[in-house]
């Protein structure tokens, strides 16, 4: 829908309920929107005004002719015309309507809403490293880790997100537009060591993708904590996930909102947690520990509402794979969450060495 069709419908009292509360939380949290809206109304008071001008005279001219006749003539009792009179308002009226109507056009379509709506209504969350960023996460982790074990430097990646393991034979899922194109990719996180992972499958349109970790020393041996939800997650529930929007492991929780994604998007599921780049490919998780889906984007628009690819597609995209031992190598460890019963910060202590920070390097 055209941001001119959503005005005139939240004007003309066309949106449904639903839609009107998601219009009037925009209107708080996009300035632009905001502005374009504003000056949108004005133009439709003064096309109205117009409109209820020309309605007014009709009737005066219908009544004048049953009163006295169609030979009576109509005779001004001032000797300015109505012209004269209101020319100067209908020029400035007219001036400011045009105005609007580009101003409008210029927020919308230059670097304003319609450009985020057509071009980058999910804003992927991968974190893009500079060269300046990396040195100075470098020197703080350098200064944490110097007592325990060596420095080390390496060359800084081009983008960071986050992956989780699906079992504990170093297969890992994350989201493919962050892996897209990739040279090589390596992982780490609190009990692993910078280790090498390589591409095994993908589903771009679901954006996943599957990679598997060459050294697993430090984690083969560890309980394998996920598994995956099989029945349908509602409205309201509780969820939470885990990831690196920075180079510490971040934790974040909210609501499942609704049950389909952007523009009614069947594959995702849409939440209440803010996320940020760097939270791409992490997993999503209910109360009970199982995971519900990969975190995919957010709403460019609106802050606090993000995308997640339901975890049933996790399941489908394996079962899509032609090779059979692959499949066989990609199932999962176990059917029952090792996290159930607990509280969440040993949830998540659990979880940590099967989180992973996706570090990936492109030519």
């Amino acid at each position: 829908m055209r941001a001119t069709e959503l005005f005139d419908n939240y004007i003309f009292g066309t949106l449904s309920a639903e839609e009107k509360t998601e219009f009037e939380t925009r209107l708080k949290t996009d300035s632009e929107f905001a502005i374009a809206f504003e000056k949108h109304k004005i133009l439709i008071e003064g096309i109205n005004q117009h409109e209820q001008r020309t309605h007014l005279k009709q009737i005066l001219s219908t009544i004048h002719k049953q009163e006295f006749g169609n030979e009576a003539k109509i005779v001004s009792i001032k000797e300015e015309t109505f012209i004269k009179k209101h020319g100067k308002t209908f020029a400035v009226a007219a001036s400011v309507a045009i105005i609007a109507v580009i101003s409008t056009v210029t927020i919308l379509s230059t670097g304003g809403y319609l450009l985020k709506q057509q071009s980058n209504a999910i804003t992927d969350l991968k974190r893009d490293v500079t060269e300046l960023k990396y040195s100075q996460d470098a020197i703080i982790e350098g200064i944490k880790v110097a007592a325990r074990k060596p420095s080390r430097s390496y060359v800084p990646a081009n983008v960071e997100g986050t992956g989780f393991a699906i079992n504990n034979k170093g297969y890992f899922i994350t989201s493919y537009h962050m892996v897209k194109n990739a040279d090589s990719v390596f992982v780490t996180n609190n009990v692993l060591d910078r280790a090498s992972a390589k591409l095994i499958a993908s589903e771009p349109s679901l954006d996943i993708a599957i990679y598997k970790i060459e050294n697993i020393d430090a984690i083969k041996n560890l309980a394998f904590p996920f598994s995956f939800k099989e029945s349908t997650s509602e409205i309201g529930d509780k969820i939470f996930t885990l990831g690196y929007p920075r180079r510490d492991a971040v934790y974040g929780e909210g609501a499942l909102s609704s049950m389909t994604g952007f523009n009614n998007d069947t594959t995702m599921y849409q939440i209440s947690i803010p996320v940020n780049p760097g939270n791409s490919g992490g997993p999503l998780m209910d109360e009970q520990g199982n995971i519900i889906g990969i975190i995919r984007g957010k709403q460019s628009s609106a802050e606090g509402t993000g995308f997640a690819i339901k975890s049933n597609f996790i399941k489908q995209t394996i079962d899509n794979l032609e090779n059979d031992s692959l499949k066989k190598e990609l199932g999962l460890v176990t059917k029952k969450s090792n996290l159930r019963g607990l509280k969440r910060s040993e949830q998540i202590k659990k979880m940590q060495p099967f989180v992973f920070n996706v570090m990936v390097y492109k030519k």
